[in-house]
């Protein structure tokens, strides 16, 4: 005997984000607890009225004498090739339970039907049903639409990075035309009103890419997640102060240096030079400290995979510093001369090859062995919220 699915399709993991609820969500009474809580969280998000399509179609296919079911499926706010591989886990998992012969999906819209090859590929789909919501004439005005768009994620992410990202290398651009006057004229050469004129532009960029990607909300969960963990005397909490301390000794070593320099560009680059040592050692400090709270957090299972997992980000980001002075030494390659500028040549040439080689080599083992990276993460917030608990 065939059965139906009609199934629901949150790509966003609006129902997980905003209403706290789990899925996949199979069956009726758990579905319409869905809808309501996403209602009451966010009563203008499309995806509640989506669902109660879906329960509307399940109650109307069930009179009829159907045999029925109805599920919602959710994936995650990183849209993309990690939402869809949730999507087709939950997929599986709910073929497996329920057994459909076809399915009826409902959506709220295109970007949740980019999933339907995944359906298809493990079940017939018998009808596509996208819910569009009306809305009041005197609430769509341009002003409401506006308002509505910059306090959605994804709108903010589409819009206002690639505008920020303008400004900001506009402005960069600016800066370093700026730097070249200086070094090649003297200070006497600054024009005040590009001087504004780029100060403005790069302001402008930063403010819409910290807009984009939530920088002041993200400042403040850390501030807090940081003076809890202290509280609780973490160990990451001290091999981070150690890091930063070490980092901010590495600029202090960078600014002595530049100072002596001549001319801005070549202190700049002196100053980075500097750096990479000091930030290299940095990361390996607090990677440290992950290592060493993943023996006291996780069971004797799980530590081999989180300690190469914190390896492989720390082997990754050394690569990319380690590459940035080869690209350095090049630059200062340049502006020697004598016996010194074969070896920085060769310096050059050792550490941008290592660099790019390693980071392309630790890119292809994350890619393949970093996927429990976000499972061991969560262990590790929720065994350090238990022991807080306790």
């Amino acid at each position: 005997m065939s059965k139906t699915l009609v199934l629901c399709v949150d790509r966003d993991d609006d129902f997980g984000e905003k209403a706290g609820v789990k899925s996949p969500i199979v069956g009726r009474e758990q579905n319409l607890a869905a809808a309501n809580a996403l209602m009451l969280s966010d009563a203008e998000d499309s995806d509640s009225n989506a669902l109660f399509s879906a329960i509307s179609t399940y109650d109307s296919l069930s009179r009829s004498g159907e045999d029925i079911e109805i599920a919602t499926i959710c994936g995650n706010k990183n849209v993309g090739t990690v939402s869809d591989e949730i999507l087709g886990k939950q997929i599986d998992q709910i073929v497996t339970s329920v057994n459909p012969t076809d399915v009826v999906v409902v959506s709220d819209g295109a970007e949740d039907e980019f999933i339907l090859p995944l359906i298809q590929s493990r079940i017939k789909i018998r009808a596509i049903k996208r819910v569009t919501v009306r809305q009041a004439p005197q609430i769509e005005s341009m002003y409401y639409i506006i308002v509505k768009a910059l306090k959605e994620e994804k709108f903010l992410k589409k819009v206002l990075v690639p505008i920020g990202v303008a400004f900001l290398v506009f402005g960069l651009t600016i800066l370093v035309v700026l730097g070249l006057r200086v070094y090649l004229y003297g200070l006497g050469s600054l024009d005040p009103t590009t001087t504004a004129f780029m100060a403005v532009m790069s302001a402008i960029g930063i403010y819409f890419l910290s807009k984009a990607y939530s920088a002041g909300k993200r400042i403040t969960d850390t501030f807090s997640t940081l003076v809890e963990e202290f509280i609780n005397t973490r160990v990451t909490v001290f091999s981070l102060l150690i890091a930063i301390a070490t980092f901010a000794y590495g600029v202090y070593i960078g600014l002595e240096v530049a100072f002596h320099a001549r001319g801005v560009l070549l202190g700049l680059i002196y100053l980075i030079y500097r750096l990479v040592p000091f930030t290299i050692a940095a990361i390996l400090i607090y990677d440290l400290g992950r290592i060493v709270e993943g023996f006291l957090i996780f069971e004797k299972g799980k530590r081999s995979e989180a300690i190469k997992s914190y390896i492989l980000s720390a082997t990754f980001y050394i690569s990319f510093f380690a590459a940035v002075l080869g690209l350095l030494s090049f630059v200062t390659y340049g502006f020697q001369s004598g016996v010194t500028k074969t070896d920085t040549l060769e310096l050059a040439i050792v550490l941008t090859v290592l660099g790019v080689t390693l980071g392309v080599v630790i890119s292809i083992l994350r890619r393949k062995y970093g996927k429990g990276n976000q499972v061991l993460d969560a262990e590790r917030e929720t065994a350090q919220k238990d022991s807080r608990d306790i």
